[in-house]
């Protein structure tokens, strides 16, 4: 069995990952809006038919979008979140539209079970404006077959070692890169909003994201985490360089091999394809759209040559 991990959108301007195997796919936040979302969908070879579950992190407007809740109603597909969001998206019109057909499920930090069998586990997330929560996501999972695992993990201003050991032995670590602290400082951005940045219940640095990244690693075994995506990097306070560099680092002290991959705003990227079992890694067979890279012109293995541990995807 085939599983896809695809980031339709990543930073300030929406929010939407896609989590999917055969025919059921599940996503985590729809903070694009229906036209873009569809369009995104269909340039990883998948479309609405195939969605069965929303799972909300937060209620910030980069991450739900009422235009989407309506689709969603309209579809019929749940939509997994906390009680404590409630409270925001009370009036949101998508939102009432889905809760009156009882589309509205609640979650709490216990895992649950989400149609077609996706295993979802909530990891708490420290950020403002309310409850927000990463997960932990698997599927496949029988008493014969490992099954696969993705973790996910934006908008939280800290972590702890609760979190690592969350996020450990996963196949897909999605984490949180979204500023260099030197950036953000001279930004020239109210004093306010750079200190809620840099705040507990802001955003990941380049820096804690690595040190989040080194402390999965190190609780991870060898024949896990083959692949780490960069999330909800900033436009105006980080680059897909500099948040790199950051995670290669981490990377290169695990002495692991792990292909990085800086998700974007736009377009979907990456698009990740990948199997359950396997005795090594096979770089080549595992992104989907490589040829997207500056460096596709060049063997993956001579990229990782250059930067152990790396492939720079910055085009």
């Amino acid at each position: 069995m085939t599983f896809q991990f695809a980031m339709l959108g990543s930073g300030s301007r929406g929010n939407s990952a896609l989590f999917s195997h055969e025919s059921a796919g599940l996503l985590i936040d729809v903070g694009l809006g229906p036209r873009v979302l569809a369009d995104r969908l269909k340039s990883v070879g998948s479309d609405w038919s195939r969605i069965n579950a929303v799972v909300l992190t937060h209620t910030h407007g980069d991450h739900v979008d009422t235009g989407s809740f309506k689709g969603m109603a309209k579809r019929g597909i749940a939509l997994y979140c906390h009680e404590g969001h409630r409270e925001n998206l009370n009036g949101d019109g998508g939102f009432e539209a889905l809760d009156r057909l009882g589309l509205v499920r609640h979650y709490d930090e216990r895992p649950f079970l989400a149609p077609s069998g996706f295993r979802v586990e909530p990891i708490t997330a420290w950020h403002d404006g309310g409850p927000t929560y990463g997960f932990r996501l698997e599927a496949g999972m029988g008493l014969k077959r490992r099954g696969v695992a993705v973790g996910y993990l934006a908008d939280t201003g800290t972590w702890c070692d609760a979190t690592a050991d969350a996020l450990a032995n996963v196949d897909v670590l999605g984490i949180e890169f979204n500023h260099d602290v030197a950036l953000q400082q001279g930004s020239g951005r109210s004093p306010a909003l750079i200190a809620r940045n840099l705040g507990d219940r802001g955003h990941l640095s380049n820096r804690q994201g690595a040190a989040l990244v080194a402390s999965i690693l190190e609780r991870s075994r060898q024949d896990r985490v083959s692949h780490l995506v960069l999330l909800h990097l900033s436009e105006q306070c980080n680059s897909p360089e500099l948040a790199l560099r950051s995670a290669c680092d981490a990377v290169r002290e695990s002495g692991r091999q792990v292909l990085v991959h800086a998700a974007r705003q736009a377009p979907a990227h990456p698009d990740l394809r990948f199997r359950p079992t396997r005795s090594s890694f096979d770089w080549k067979a595992s992104l989907a759209g490589a040829g997207r890279s500056k460096a596709a012109g060049r063997s993956t293995r001579e990229v990782v040559g250059l930067l152990p541990g790396l492939n720079l995807e910055i085009a």
